[in-house]
């Protein structure tokens, strides 16, 4: 599968629904998302939508919405950051590049059932047990924030017993894989290709023909088991932040 088949702007657009902050605003054609401070995509400036207020006054808008939140402004950003010239602006402005560039990755469904085997088991209900596991890997509490952000859309949640965990969401004809975690001591057993199967075949009875997940650039032995069942970068996306 080409991955020029998607232009960046409906990848993006298709990805902001697999993982949605319980708190949007709406801005001129970006989207405000606020979570607590729980992931950094989940509290960011998604700024891919046109608009026709002036850069400099769209940007301020922005930072008083985070400040009367308590967080710094964070921009998600990738190709297509609306408008043209955006980073340069926010570079100017003193926003500081933040930690390592992400790598945005799709399959065809057919091509990741193909290269995948059995074995978690998958449920629409939200259960302690997953959200105590995905929580810890992160640092961060397990309340209502991580409970609100997890369990919005049409999702699902893979398990091997206390070992590996694993959530799908369905946007139209797209499974969105996320939260992939699985404990040190149960590394190398194949616990992630078996989510990873297991998410699929949930998305497939459900009509979807591709998937899309976010892993760090840098985080080759992920990569390595991602592209092992079908999975090639289509973009990237880093962040700016205004300490």
């Amino acid at each position: 599968m080409s991955s020029t088949q998607f232009p960046t702007d409906e990848v993006e657009a298709v990805a902001y629904d697999f993982w949605r902050a319980p708190e949007v605003a709406e801005l001129d054609g970006w989207r405000l998302r606020f979570a607590h401070g729980i992931t950094g995509r989940a509290n960011s400036v998604w700024p891919n939508g046109d608009g026709t207020l002036p850069l400099a006054e769209k940007i301020e808008r922005a930072e008083a919405w985070y400040r009367e939140r308590g967080l710094a402004t964070l921009f998600q950003l990738t190709d297509a950051a609306r408008p043209a010239g955006l980073e340069e602006t926010l570079a100017a402005r003193g926003y500081e590049a933040r930690g390592v560039p992400v790598s945005v990755e799709i399959a065809s469904l057919d091509d990741v059932l193909a290269r995948t085997s059995g074995g978690a088991e998958v449920s629409t209900e939200f259960d302690d047990s997953w959200l105590e596991l995905w929580a810890g890997s992160r640092g961060v509490g397990g309340g209502g924030a991580a409970r609100d952000l997890l369990t919005a859309g049409d999702a699902a949640f893979a398990s091997i017993g206390s070992e590996a965990v694993g959530r799908g969401v369905v946007t139209g004809s797209w499974l969105g894989i996320t939260s992939m975690v699985t404990v040190p001591s149960a590394r190398r057993r194949g616990h992630a290709r078996a989510i990873v199967d297991a998410l699929a075949q949930w998305a497939s009875a459900r009509g979807c023909t591709h998937a899309m997940l976010q892993v760090e650039s840098t985080n080759g032995p992920a990569r390595t088991l991602y592209a092992s069942v079908g999975f090639v970068p289509h973009h990237d996306y880093h962040y700016r932040i205004l300490r």
